[in-house]
């Protein structure tokens, strides 16, 4: 007994007189999960991987960060259905803090189910505002009304009177038709024939012979792989030669070199940095919505860094998601950028002509609004 009472009481004055040279364990980074739900597989894998590759690139660029960032993906296919159940995965199982959609339809899906389980939600490349809508959710593309306005000035000074729209049923293919046909009008152009066609379809020869019969300066095609192409060709087949032109969808495709030489309005062009950075690393120029894709990482990245106080204890999704609503002048992949109010990221509409199968941007000069 004597001997323990020894020993513990050597064991005491050894530690106090070391007690101020004792380091205490260092507090372990919280992680913090970032979902994707994207087109990993079918006619739109190129674009999944686009995205992918990015958030990868932006996760792999932090430095100094007070949380640890992991990305979790899911194949969606980009179909709806599948996105909702990729969405009810990555939250339920997967247990992610923030999730990423691409494109409306899937974005639209996604949004409703990041809002019922307070999980915050940003879509790279959504046209249609709704996917924004709810406290958890937000977009980084640039609005139809920007892309409908570039397109409308550009149409202008090109002094084309008559125009004809053929477009898929997609709500964001939808938002931006509906936008160009009301700036067009109100540059006193007339929309002479408007064709909706559903998802898959693969036989456009009725539309495109009302189109033909409308007599139109130009036809603008809102559509993605494969029934973009698919509605060219037969155009070509049908012997119309009427230019052809759009917003984005040139760069939606899997062969943009069809469209060489037409013009269309196309959202913010990535910064020369983050081309040469993408480029770097893969081997290949950025496509469309790899900036933002790059610049919604950081977003996220941006309210949880600004709302947590402790390496060890995360923020709650709502001060994260109220840090990034207060987001201003964020030097961004595709410039500098606000976050609205309404939860959607401004940036510029661009005016691009395909060259040698290759977007080229042209001059076109316009504000970011609301």
């Amino acid at each position: 007994m004597r001997q323990t009472t020894s020993i513990l009481l050597i064991m005491m004055i050894f530690l106090a007189g070391c007690g101020g040279n004792i380091t205490p364990p260092a507090k372990e980074k919280q992680v913090v999960k970032i979902g994707a739900s994207l087109a990993l597989s079918g006619d739109l894998a190129f674009f999944g991987e686009t995205v992918k590759n990015s958030m990868e690139l932006a996760v792999k660029d932090l430095k100094d960060s007070k949380y640890d960032y992991q990305l979790v993906f899911e194949d969606d296919k980009l179909d709806p259905k599948t996105a909702s159940t990729a969405a009810t995965k990555l939250i339920q199982v997967d247990n992610v803090d923030a999730i990423i959609s691409w494109s409306s339809g899937t974005g639209n899906a996604v949004a409703p189910i990041a809002q019922e389980n307070k999980v915050i939600h940003f879509n790279p490349v959504a046209s249609d505002a709704n996917v924004a809508k709810g406290f958890y959710n937000f977009i980084h593309w640039t609005q139809p009304n920007q892309e409908a306005m570039a397109w409308a000035d550009e149409a202008s000074k090109r002094d084309i009177k008559r125009i004809a729209i053929i477009v898929m049923q997609h709500q964001g293919l939808q938002a931006i038709s509906d936008a160009v046909k009301n700036f067009s009008e109100s540059e006193g152009m007339t929309v002479v024939n408007t064709e909706t066609f559903a998802p898959g379809e693969k036989d456009f020869r009725s539309s495109i012979m009302k189109i033909k019969a409308s007599n139109p300066d130009i036809i603008f095609i809102g559509a993605l792989d494969p029934e973009l192409p698919l509605i060219y060709t037969q155009m070509k087949e049908l012997g119309v030669k009427t230019p052809v032109s759009c917003a984005e969808s040139f760069e939606l495709t899997k062969d943009p070199s069809l469209f060489n030489g037409q013009w269309y309005a196309s959202a913010s062009d990535p910064t020369v940095g983050f081309t040469a950075k993408y480029k770097a690393a893969y081997g290949k120029d950025p496509q469309i919505s790899a900036p933002n894709a790059y610049d919604v990482v950081n977003l996220i990245v941006a309210g949880y860094e600004k709302a947590g106080k402790d390496s060890a204890v995360k923020p709650t999704h709502e001060e994260v998601a109220n840090e990034i609503l207060k987001i201003k002048d964020f030097d961004g992949a595709v410039g500098r950028i606000d976050v609205g109010e309404e939860g959607i990221v401004r940036s510029k509409a661009s005016i691009k002509m395909i060259i040698d199968g290759k977007p080229v941007t042209q001059t076109y000069k316009a504000s970011p609004g609301p």
